[in-house]
């Protein structure tokens, strides 16, 4: 053949084939390289092979060409592996990635089981579900790895009853920990580093003692010690609002004020709307920014803290079914949110480091969140202090539902695009205890699509004591 005709160089399962058969036969097939190559193999020397590798019983097991054969069929067939979940524990089932893992599955308590389709060599560990408290062998303290072996192709593997949280306090999850602190993670991201990789961080920067969010979290280690709002620091701001011609640009109206003064709908603590707060580029980039880290995902609660290192388990919602995005790292930095984060700042005088980054809400037809307050008195031991204040955007009109709803004080408010919805969770008088008359609720949305962000703001300093894991979100 003349060189431009020449084909690409032959795979190892055809030299294989061609190892395998007569010079003749070789010499023949090598005249039709190309249909081999196009075809994957000739029909008969296909057979050839196999007969060869499937009759070698007269004792010749290391025939290295049938064994790779043999490994390749195998590595590429999907194999049934069964988890089941003997322990008293809900167990998360994490594919390992090689770094944190990837949860594929949650198996439940006293038998429950997760069945997947995975391959050869594949491995999974498991933890607490909502958590990354690993299931460890109660005597030997090892976290339960299990990997997808060629033995069979379907596989079971069991969690025993025995299977608790490890007794450890300090040590590291993952294999990769030692590799995380050694590229300065252990000072960058302490928090989660402290909670997840102990052992390294202890190592390298002596943080083995910060295991305890007690003292992790204390105030005045974290210097939060400087509060939003003192006594009577609400009342003059709503008033102010209410008042000052600086703020009639983005049309504010009292819709509840104590004893209805400046025009409130309502008597009651105050709530009030702007209506004309946010322009289109700045919806378009908070929408655009929920699509970043993941996109919109359903919406969940945090429950009861499971550990001493301040972990509390993060919940599918039962009484919320919208969905949500956290408004993090690229999306942090678009123009537009930047925009809105700092009107927010200038309006209300409370830094940004008290608020928490946007959370960006969907709620689809049908729809909602039931009655539930946004801070609660249990706030005061966390070194964030209350939400005082929450800051609620609506992103879009809706075509019915989707109201904001103060169920104590018969109150609705309407979604509106470019409307920013205000009010707090704290007394006037105290802003360190919360006000129990703010409970509301999100109305099902009946028609349409509801979408709006809010940052919750708080008493004390939030960005740093979330970067030291003392908010209780790590899983």
């Amino acid at each position: 053949l003349p060189s431009s005709a020449l084909p690409t160089p032959p795979s190892a399962f055809t030299m294989k084939l061609l190892s395998r058969l007569s010079a003749s036969a070789c010499a023949t097939i090598a005249l039709f390289t190309i249909l081999i190559l196009s075809a994957s193999a000739d029909d008969d020397a296909a057979h050839q092979s196999d007969a060869s590798c499937k009759n070698n019983d007269n004792g010749n097991d290391n025939d290295e060409s049938c064994l790779a054969e043999e490994m390749t069929e195998r590595r590429d067939a999907s194999i049934s592996a069964t988890f089941r979940n003997n322990s008293p524990y809900r167990a998360d089932i994490h594919f390992d990635d090689g770094r944190f893992g990837k949860i594929v599955g949650t198996a439940e308590t006293n038998g429950g089981q997760v069945k997947l389709s995975t391959f050869l060599n594949h491995k999974f560990f498991v933890t607490m579900h909502g958590v990354r408290e690993s299931l460890v062998d109660s005597e030997s303290d090892e976290q339960y790895y299990f990997t997808v072996n060629a033995e069979t192709e379907e596989q079971l593997f069991l969690l025993p009853e025995t299977a608790a949280p490890s007794k450890t306090k300090c040590k590291d999850r993952y294999p990769i920990c030692v590799n995380e602190a050694r590229r300065g993670e252990c000072t960058r991201n302490p928090g989660w580093m402290i909670v997840n990789c102990c052992k390294s961080c202890d190592e390298k920067e002596g943080f083995g003692y910060l295991i305890d969010s007690k003292v992790r979290c204390d105030p005045k280690r974290l210097n939060s010690t400087i509060p939003a709002w003192k006594s009577g620091s609400l009342n003059e701001l709503f008033t102010k609002w209410a008042t000052d011609d600086e703020y009639k640009q983005y049309e504010p109206q009292v819709v509840s004020s104590p004893s209805k003064i400046h025009g409130a709908d309502y008597e009651g603590p105050w709530v009030m709307t702007f209506d004309n707060f946010l322009d289109d580029y700045e919806i378009e980039q908070l929408l655009e920014g929920a699509s970043y880290g993941g996109g919109f995902e359903r919406s969940t609660d945090q429950g009861s803290v499971v550990a001493g290192s301040g972990e509390m388990a993060k919940v599918t919602s039962t009484h919320r079914t919208s969905s949500n995005a956290w408004c993090r790292g690229q999306c942090e930095i678009l123009p537009g949110v930047q925009r809105v984060t700092k009107r927010i700042e200038e309006v209300t005088g409370i830094p940004e480091n008290n608020y928490e980054s946007f959370q960006i809400l969907q709620y689809q037809e049908g729809q909602f969140y039931r009655r539930h307050h946004d801070s609660s008195n249990v706030n005061n031991d966390k070194a964030t202090g209350h939400r005082v204040l929450t800051f609620f955007l609506y992103l879009n009109d809706v075509e019915e539902g989707g109201e904001t709803r103060f169920t104590n004080l018969d109150i609705s408010v309407s979604p509106k695009k470019g409307r920013a919805l205000v009010w707090p969770s704290v007394l006037n008088k105290d802003p360190n205890s919360a006000d129990l008359r703010m409970y509301h609720e999100a109305k099902e949305v009946i028609k349409g699509t509801k979408y709006a962000a809010n940052h919750w703001i708080h008493q004390y300093d939030f960005r740093n004591a979330n970067l030291w894991g003392c908010n209780g979100s790590f899983a």
